[in-house]
């Protein structure tokens, strides 16, 4: 049908890699895109004020498993007492009363991630101790992936914010580091890790270098299949958080995937993206191509 257009056979196999990539870095903008939100654009180089994150530390380690044979770590959302999901609101209610434009910028990028975290994991507690079984059966089948991400659900010095602002307008143009989208809990299996660690502004790039190694030593990363490359869905809503183009995108994947995902995916191009929005609680198995879509 090319040729019809007049176009030769190597001018026409151009056009379509041309094509493909534009179409592959053009889907990524369904995405909220990083905007920085300026007020929020300010720091204290020299701050010595450490925020104490010790109560979101005592929930992680009470209900994170972090050895879950699926390889993907699991909260226990159910299990939450009353007395910790009171504690987890407490916690909240301590962050929003700081002012991170205060503290350094190590201090503030932990401050972000573990409210964006915390945020996330008390409102799917809520679920579960509304006593619903609908909410909950509804969170099992992937109902988080209609979590409304733009709705405001904190108050930072009077500034009423949403997760997107969070991820969007503050972690991601501000730090610029594409590891932030393996630290941010979507709630999902095919998401960040939940880390049994909260960030504390020492261990920053311990933790973000763990997750990048976490998430990609699983199949939910990138796997091969029939001969294609199936890839997260971060990297193609994100795709421009990760290269600036398909080819370099797959290169840093080859570079980061386990070796024999890497050798697999040598001389490949073909790619498949898929999402799985089941809630990473302990008894949700993981299963491909739950959110499939082909870039080709």
């Amino acid at each position: 049908m090319l040729l019809f257009l007049g176009l030769s056979r190597a001018r026409a196999a151009r056009w379509l890699v041309s094509m493909t990539l534009f179409l592959f870095i053009s889907s990524a903008y369904a995405a909220p895109k990083a905007e920085l939100i300026k007020f929020w654009d300010d720091e204290e180089p020299a701050s010595a004020i450490q925020v104490n994150h010790d109560a979101w530390q005592e929930i992680l380690t009470l209900y994170v498993d972090d050895q879950h044979a699926s390889g993907i770590n699991r909260f226990d959302y159910e299990a939450v007492t009353a007395g910790d999901a009171l504690k987890i609101k407490t916690y909240l209610d301590y962050l929003q009363k700081m002012e991170p434009r205060q503290l350094n910028s190590l201090e503030a990028q932990a401050f972000w991630i573990n409210l964006y975290n915390a945020i996330m994991v008390d409102k799917i507690v809520d679920a579960y101790q509304s006593g619903s079984s609908r909410a909950v059966n509804r969170l099992l089948r992937g109902g988080v992936r209609s979590t409304r991400w733009n709705r405001n659900v904190a108050e930072v010095v009077m500034q009423k914010i949403s997760l997107d602002d969070i991820e969007h307008g503050i972690l991601r143009p501000m730090w610029k580091d594409p590891r932030i989208h393996f630290v941010l809990v979507t709630g999902a299996l095919s998401g960040a890790n939940v880390l049994k660690t909260a960030f504390n502004g020492e261990n920053n790039e311990v933790l973000l270098e763990q997750a990048k190694n976490d998430f990609f030593s699983h199949p939910k990363s990138v796997r091969v299949e029939n001969g294609r490359i199936v890839l997260n869905s971060v990297f193609n809503w994100y795709a421009e958080d990760f290269a600036s183009n398909k080819s370099a995108l797959l290169q840093y994947i080859q570079e980061n995937a386990p070796e024999a995902t890497r050798q697999a995916m040598t001389g490949l191009s073909r790619t498949s993206f898929d999402y799985n929005w089941d809630l990473n609680a302990p008894e949700t198995e993981f299963e491909s191509a739950e959110d499939f879509d082909d870039d080709e």
